[in-house]
């Protein structure tokens, strides 16, 4: 919304010539009306100028038009002409009824004329108070702040504006919450805040300050009081982002130390004691006893690489990664990711159905893969081993749908988004919360930084489908 540009003040020399314009003028209409159409009282053309010329300017020129008048109707239409001597008595009552009407309409004229202009003043005024307003409610930092004021004063005051956000902007007004006038033309106003203040705003206009009237001054001062509320306002919002950002991150942190002193120390727990096991009753232990203590290590070292990979990869993802892009098979990637998942699930029964004819895949593939592991892993951990995870790759336009889907007792709705977050995890009926809490965060991570995107839905016979939908992508 662009705000009209407020209107400049009256000159003085102006209006005083519109009142002399106006007597000649009528004096010329008096003469025409009186020799072509004799006209015999012609007091109302007079009347009728002072009139026009109140109405255009103010109460000076008004009451020397009418006494202007006064004397232009005395001296050429009243008897005897050309002199000021006036022969009659009711000659004498007819000019100075002129003169008392004529002062009065003026003086009505003027004061109708000033309250239409005071009205289109505020108008204006509040017009620009409201397009800076608009401006500035879309302002979501200091530069956007500063950009929105420089234009909304440059379109209202037709100024030049100058501003310095920060404490030393006290340097500038010689003086904390005071006003300054330079001798080149600059007006300095103070952006201040109840305990502070947030910088200064010069105006440089192109005469000098004192071409504003009163209600300009006034506006220019509101305006900048809008534009320092502005300030604080992305200051307060910034300081509460930061504070917001500054305990998520301890709450995150904090999350990380309870999640990996207990999911790091339960198989290294396993692992210590297998092995002390082994060193202590190594030769006399049975064959059989000695396997199932190596297997012991075995499955929870993979479980402890597991962990370390989740928050690697959280790590990654954390700082902005950019996926390192090739051309993939997604029906290998699959494979390969149920690969990774029957080494540490053997029993683990994965169905593909992938579609005929598939394209190959732009992406980062080890992520992809990673993704698809988390996912499928997932579906056996809360599905079961001995439950069949269907998994059904489709082409669809430019973009490839793959769904894991488990057997299980599914997901609650209300659990559906916040199993994503990080270390969030879905108590199970069996033995309650199980992993980390990051298989899916990571999954998430990985396929929003592709451009896709992943949801949880339910499926046709019971249980929970995770469903990644990724851009085929361009070389």
């Amino acid at each position: 919304m662009n705000a009209p540009p407020i209107a400049r003040p009256h000159r003085p020399i102006a209006a005083y010539a519109l009142a002399a314009a106006g007597t000649l003028a009528a004096i010329l209409l008096a003469q025409l009306l009186q020799r072509w159409l004799g006209v015999a009282d012609l007091s109302l053309v007079f009347m009728l100028a002072v009139l026009v010329v109140a109405a255009r300017t103010h109460a000076g020129p008004a009451l020397l038009t009418a006494v202007l008048c006064f004397v232009a109707y005395n001296f050429f239409f009243i008897e005897p002409r050309y002199t000021l001597y006036i022969g009659a008595r009711h000659g004498v009552a007819t000019v100075f009824a002129f003169l008392a009407a004529a002062l009065l309409a003026g003086r009505l004229a003027s004061q109708l004329a000033e309250q239409v202009d005071a009205l289109g003043d505020a108008q204006r005024h509040s017009a620009a108070r409201q397009a800076l307003g608009q401006q500035l409610a879309m302002a979501a930092d200091g530069p956007a702040v500063v950009r929105a004021a420089a234009a909304a004063f440059r379109e209202a005051l037709d100024a030049d504006v100058w501003l310095r956000l920060g404490d030393d902007s006290r340097q500038v007004l010689r003086g904390a919450q005071t006003e300054t006038v330079e001798e080149h033309g600059w007006w300095f106003l103070p952006l201040g805040a109840p305990d502070r203040v947030l910088g200064v705003l010069g105006l440089k206009l192109p005469d000098s300050p004192s071409r504003l009237d009163a209600g300009e001054r006034e506006v220019a001062r509101a305006m900048a009081d809008d534009v320092a509320q502005a300030l604080l306002r992305t200051r307060l919002v910034a300081e509460v982002e930061a504070q917001r950002v500054a305990t998520e991150t301890e709450r995150l942190r904090s999350g990380l130390l309870a999640s990996v002193s207990h999911d790091l120390r339960t198989p290294l727990a396993s692992i210590i004691g297998a092995a002390d096991s082994l060193d202590a009753w190594g030769d006399t232990m049975p064959a059989a006893d000695r396997s199932a203590l190596l297997a012991t290590v075995r499955e929870e070292g993979l479980r402890l690489d597991r962990y370390i990979q989740n928050l690697l990869d959280m790590t990654r993802l954390g700082s902005g990664l950019e996926p390192v892009r090739d051309w993939f098979g997604v029906d290998e990637l699959v494979g390969a990711a149920i690969a990774r998942v029957q080494q540490h699930r053997p029993q683990a029964n994965v169905d593909v159905q992938a579609a005929p004819g598939l394209p190959p895949a732009f992406v980062q593939g080890a992520l992809i893969e990673q993704a698809l592991h988390n996912v499928i892993d997932n579906a056996l951990k809360f599905g079961g081993d001995a439950s069949v995870v269907d998994v059904a790759i489709a082409h669809i336009d430019a973009t490839f749908d793959i769904t894991v889907c488990d057997r299980g007792r599914g997901i609650p709705a209300a659990e559906r988004e916040r199993v994503f977050e990080m270390f969030h995890r879905v108590e199970r009926v069996d033995r309650g919360p199980s992993g980390t809490g990051l298989g899916l965060a990571i999954a998430r991570a990985i396929v929003l930084a592709h451009g896709g995107h992943i949801a949880i839905e339910d499926a046709p016979g019971g249980g929970t489908c995770v469903r990644i939908t990724l851009p085929v992508g361009a070389p």
